[in-house]
């Protein structure tokens, strides 16, 4: 099956999810897909998956699953090498074709808007886009996402496809930087609808981080503007302290 439940902390992103391809080349140094696939170089070698479209085609055509499909969650939708083939790009349309609830995470910045058009016609209400954001200072981020899409191209892919109606999301995971992170979710603010709000469990060379400090700050720039938020179970224990709406301690709360 090509559409699947995730499991464990991987079910907090979306009820379902599918992968277009296998593995990703933006080159995160904070990658965990390389060690869940066994395959060292996953985060810099994506392969794409066989047969993909007559798969999910024929997987749609006997039955079509009512809750949302994450695009994607051990790849990314929008790689550097996915330009001539734009696989992704007829993905969509099949998941348009049988109007699937689909949510598009991707670092991939303003090479998504080579879609746009295919997200304007998509069904109203059935369609959101989301990246993940990390660093503000860019210098920063090319140290941990070298392949990936700047802060400032991926803030204003969220500005022109948010412009167009279509619900947006930020994904604040992993904070490597709480001051960064902090920057980034204040710059999205007017382009963004959704946030999902993490921590950093990997990687132990980050600095140390004050979480609670973090949360309640990232709480007063969101909470005053309305934005819908989740906050990860990780990040819930690390902050007992905080008061939390049921909503933003419902992982399908932010689902299509």
């Amino acid at each position: 099956m090509l559409i699947y439940e995730p499991k464990g902390k991987a079910r907090e992103y979306s009820p379902l999810s599918m992968n277009i391809f296998n593995g990703c080349d933006h080159g995160c140094t904070y990658c965990y897909v390389p060690a869940c696939t066994f395959r060292p170089d996953a985060n810099t070698n994506p392969l794409q998956r066989k047969n993909v479209l007559h798969l999910l085609e024929k997987e749609l055509k006997a039955s079509v699953p009512k809750e949302q499909v994450l695009l994607c969650f051990l790849c990314d939708p929008y790689p550097v090498h996915d330009i001539v083939p734009a696989i992704t790009r007829q993905v969509i349309e099949i998941f348009m074709k049988y109007s699937c609830k689909i949510a598009i995470l991707s670092k991939g910045g303003k090479r998504a808007l080579r879609d746009l058009d295919l997200f304007k016609r998509y069904h109203a209400g059935r369609i959101k886009f989301g990246t993940t954001l990390t660093f503000f200072n860019d210098a920063e981020r090319l140290k941990y996402e070298p392949n990936a899409s700047t802060c400032q191209d991926r803030l204003e892919t969220l500005e022109i496809i948010h412009d167009t109606g279509i619900k947006t999301f930020a994904s604040i995971e992993p904070v490597i930087d709480a001051t960064e992170s902090l920057r980034v979710i204040a710059a999205s603010l007017p382009h963004v609808d959704q946030y999902k709000i993490g921590k950093l469990n990997h990687d132990k060379t980050a600095k140390n981080t004050d979480w609670t400090k973090f949360l309640k700050n990232a709480l007063l720039l969101t909470r005053p503007y309305g934005k819908e938020i989740y906050v990860k179970h990780d990040l819930r224990e690390a902050t007992t302290s905080i008061a939390l709406t049921a909503k933003e301690q419902d992982m399908n709360a932010l689902s299509l």
